[in-house]
Parts: C-alpha cells; sequence; structure tokens
C-alpha cells in the first residue's frame, strides 16, 4: 500500500514518525511525505509548549516533540507533485492533500489541523478524534483518555497515540462502529489570557502539593451489602440496603471488589494496595453465618503488582484471572486451598498491556473483553476483545481490536450479566477523571467482526455510596459490592471526621 502523509512542516513531530512506522509494519505500507504550506502556531503557545519540555517531560522526547521534515524524509520519500496515492492521511485540512484513490482528514471536535487540536485541549480538554472521508463520511472515532496528561504537551501526546491506534485499527478493518461526530469550534487562547491560564495551572500545582501533605492519593474503599431482588442493576441505583465499608489499614487502600459464592459461604476478593510501597496484592475476607467479614487474608502476591482478581467457575474448578498488565500477560490461576494458595495453571494471553480482564459467555462463544494499552496513550479508553471456544483457548483477537476507544465506556467496572435475552457489562466512565463513576451498558452486537453498545444509565457517588469516584460493581449471591474513592486525611482526628461525612446512607 502506498500512503501520503500530508503534514504541516511548522507541526511536524515525533509522533509522525510513530504513526509511519506503525503502518510501514503492520500493512507493509510505503509512506511518502507531502508538506503544505507553513501555518505556525502563535509565539506565546509555542514558549508555553518551551516551558512544559522542562517542567513536565524533563527535555526528554516524547509524541510532541517538534522535528524537522528532513528528519522525517530521511526515512521516508518526499511525494512528487504529480505522485497519486492509494490513500492519503490529511493532518492538515486545507483541501489540498495529494491525489489519491482514497483519503481521510484528521479531525479534532469535527476540525483538522493542530490549532483546532490545541484550541480544544485548552478550551475543554481531551477532544473527540475522527477520520473524515473526502466525500464527508466520518469512518472512525475516538475518545481518548487523558488520565497521564501532563500540561496541553502532555495531552497532545494522549491524543497522538491514540491517532495512531485509530488509523492502524481503520486501515486494518474499515467497517468500525462510529460514534457522532462533535464538532466544537474552539480558538486557541491570546497571551493575556494564556498568561492567566498559566499563574492559575501553577496555582492548582501548589494547591496539589498541600493537598498530598494532608491527604492520602488516590484512596479507594469497599462497600458491601447482603440484597435479593433489590440489586443496583434492577434499581438502576445505589439505593436500598445500606452500603457496610469494609474497614481497611491506614496506610493501605482496597479496591476492584469480586464476591464469590462457594460451600454455601460467601467470600470478597479484591485489591490490598500498600501505599507506601504503591504495589497491590489480592487480599480475601471470608463471612460468617451471620453475614459479617472475618480477617483480611492475603491470597496472591506477586513480584509485580495485582488488582482486578476476577473470578470463574469452569468444568466444577473455581479459577482466577487477576490482572497482571506489569508482566504483560493474562493468567489463569488455580487452588487447591480456595481461598487462598492460588499458583498460575496457564496464561491465555502473552505480549500485552491488558486490564480489567473479564469474561463473558456468549452465543457460543467464550469472550475477553478488557483494556489494552497502546504506546504512550492511557490506561482506560480501548476496549480490546478476544475469543475462543473453550476458556483455556486458543483466544484469537477481534478483528477490529479495539473495538472502541472511549474513556467513557470502554474500560470494565465488574462482571458481566445476563438478563432475559441481553448482555450487560458496568463500565467505567473515565471521562472527568479515572474511575469517576459508573456506566450501566448493554452489548447490541458482539461477533467476531463487529461490536456495539448502548448506554442505558450512568451511576455517580451520592449520599447511598458518598465520595468522589466509584469504579466498581459486583454481586455473587445475595453479595454486591461497590468500591469508590474518597479523601484520606493523614491524621487522625481529620480521618475521623472524613469517615464521618463519607459515612453511607440507605434507603427502603
Amino acid at each position: 500500500m502506498k500512503i501520503g502523509l500530508y503534514i504541516d512542516p511548522s507541526h511536524c513531530r515525533q509522533w509522525m514518525e510513530s504513526l509511519a512506522r506503525r503502518l510501514t509494519e503492520n500493512h507493509a505500507a510505503s509512506i511518502h511525505v507531502a508538506v503544505s504550506d507553513a501555518s505556525p502556531l502563535p509565539e506565546h503557545i509555542e514558549h508555553l509548549f518551551q516551558a512544559e519540555e522542562g517542567s513536565y517531560h524533563k527535555n526528554q522526547h516524547h509524541g510532541a516533540t517538534p522535528m524537522d521534515v528532513c528528519e522525517l524524509e530521511r526515512f521516508h520519500e518526499r511525494a512528487q507533485p504529480d505522485e497519486t496515492f492509494d490513500l492519503v492521511i490529511d493532518l492538515v485540512g486545507d483541501g489540498r492533500p495529494p491525489s489519491s484513490n482514497e483519503s481521510v482528514t484528521l479531525l479534532y471536535n469535527g476540525h483538522a489541523g493542530e490549532k483546532a487540536l490545541v484550541a480544544s485541549i485548552m478550551a475543554s480538554g481531551m477532544p473527540q478524534i475522527a477520520l473524515r472521508t473526502s466525500t464527508g463520511k466520518i469512518v472512525a472515532t475516538a475518545a481518548p483518555s487523558g488520565e497521564l496528561a501532563a500540561g496541553v504537551t502532555g495531552s497532545m501526546d494522549q491524543v497522538f497515540a491514540r491517532v495512531i491506534t485509530l488509523i492502524d485499527a481503520w486501515i486494518g478493518h474499515h467497517h468500525r462502529w462510529v460514534q457522532p461526530l462533535i464538532s466544537r469550534l474552539a480558538r486557541l487562547p491570546d497571551a493575556g489570557i494564556l498568561k492567566k491560564r498559566t499563574a492559575k495551572s501553577r496555582f492548582k500545582d501548589r494547591l496539589k502539593q498541600i493537598y498530598y501533605r494532608l491527604f492520602r492519593p488516590s484512596h479507594w474503599r469497599v462497600g458491601w451489602r447482603f440484597v435479593e431482588d433489590e440489586d443496583v442493576w434492577s434499581r438502576q441505583s445505589l439505593a436500598g440496603e445500606t452500603w457496610q465499608v469494609l474497614r481497611d489499614k491506614e496506610t493501605h487502600f482496597y479496591a476492584d471488589p469480586v464476591p464469590w459464592e462457594e460451600g454455601g459461604r460467601h467470600y470478597l476478593f479484591f485489591e490490598d494496595l500498600d501505599q507506601r510501597t504503591q504495589k497491590g496484592v489480592l487480599s480475601v475476607v471470608t463471612f460468617d453465618e451471620a453475614g459479617k467479614p472475618g480477617p483480611v487474608e492475603c491470597c496472591l502476591e506477586e513480584p509485580y503488582h495485582l488488582s482486578y482478581p476476577y473470578l470463574i467457575r469452569h468444568q466444577d474448578q473455581t479459577y482466577m484471572i487477576p490482572e497482571t498488565s506489569a508482566n504483560g500477560d493474562v493468567a489463569l490461576y488455580r487452588t487447591e486451598a480456595f481461598p487462598v494458595g492460588w499458583q498460575r495453571e496457564k496464561v491465555l494471553l502473552t505480549g500485552l498491556d491488558a486490564a480489567d480482564v473479564t469474561i463473558a459467555q456468549w452465543e457460543g462463544r467464550w469472550w475477553i473483553f478488557c483494556v489494552t494499552r497502546d504506546g504512550a496513550g492511557g490506561y482506560s479508553d480501548c476496549l480490546s476483545l478476544f475469543y475462543a471456544d473453550d476458556l483455556f483457548g486458543p483466544w484469537q483477537p477481534h478483528a477490529q481490536n479495539p473495538v472502541l476507544i472511549d474513556k467513557a465506556t470502554a474500560r470494565p467496572a465488574g462482571n458481566m450479566i445476563v438478563r432475559g435475552k441481553s448482555l450487560l457489562r458496568p463500565v467505567q466512565d473515565c471521562t472527568t477523571s479515572y474511575g469517576a463513576a459508573l456506566k450501566l451498558v448493554e452489548v447490541t452486537h458482539l461477533s467476531p467482526e463487529h461490536y456495539e453498545q448502548r448506554v442505558i444509565k450512568t451511576l455517580e457517588p451520592n449520599s447511598h455510596w458518598p465520595g468522589r469516584k466509584l469504579h466498581t460493581l459486583n454481586r455473587a449471591g445475595n453479595l454486591e459490592v461497590i468500591d469508590g474513592a474518597i479523601l484520606r486525611p493523614k491524621w487522625s482526628l481529620l480521618r475521623w471526621i472524613a469517615e464521618r461525612i463519607y459515612r453511607p446512607k440507605g434507603s427502603r
């Protein structure tokens, strides 16, 4: 395939070389560089970028690092004026791309060019990415997450990483599920407004420093309750029986709760993270006959971080698939000493950074739902699927992986369920921040070639489950669990006050 990469020389950046390399490797493409007239960013914006290079990036190369067009042309040929390409990827949007059999223009919130990207980031955060054909049809969309973004250039890095993901996926499979186009015009701030913005950003950075002196970062807690018919899926609400908080150690947080029923007893597995080391292990509590949780026991520890202890029953054996993204694989564990003593049984997938693996059986196939990280992008926006005829595999990747790039509905948030003829999944809504809210989603099309879903309901922390975030929902037997983030003061008196403020309230 002969691809023309149409760029503005004043916006030539490292990510373009990463895109060209990806397309060469994955699609045997021959990349040719076509150059438009230069339309540089205003000088005050460039000064901001230069300041961020030192403060946020420590002067290390990253996706938004400028590069000379000549550097790009060292690896890829310069397009000739009379050349025709199989495909042109238009990163400019001036209406003058090279001749081609097919072309797509990259849009940010419905508008082309890097100025539109920078203006969108400064006005409203991470923009929607879209690919538009020469006939005006939108053929691919993405909503990248900004959880790793630092400054404007850091946000650009996150967007560029997902531009690479989206273009690569679209070339591999043209018929993607497309979201409605967002068209939102934003303008670059003038020098005076930018100065105020920079001062405000510095003030926020100072506030963060004070915050980290007073509070522990990202403190998650687990809630549990026993229910019958009126669970969260039925109510589409967090109301009902009062949520009970699983008591944690002062320097630990608990998250990713997974309940289990076995031998007539209820168990609760969860991520147990020591904030002093930032390394997670998996722990479990056993509920007694009166419905009270026993002491916390560590049930699995590895040399790397663990979380999301997904459990499944198959052929009369209970298996666990914890998140082992730090080890670059997806592995099945089993034990002969339930609920502790888990050992690796089989590696299902390898060579990928996959998080929150959740399995569903649907229409004769086994399906893995997970988020995968591609390149320098975020952790929560790429939903990838794998399918097999049996839990033990072999597992095949979905034709459109990632089937969805969306910070609001990609990342799994717990067990999938079947109600009636519907396959339902809870997902994390990371629109404003990682794990900020839950969405209840129905899968409307699931096959090896296609995927679609629709949002049923959005749930946010409220008086029934107070806090700042909410990102897991699970049930086993009558035990229903959730989690959420709260402020956790380092001082004991403030901690006591915070616990009273965040005490859940039930309703009948």
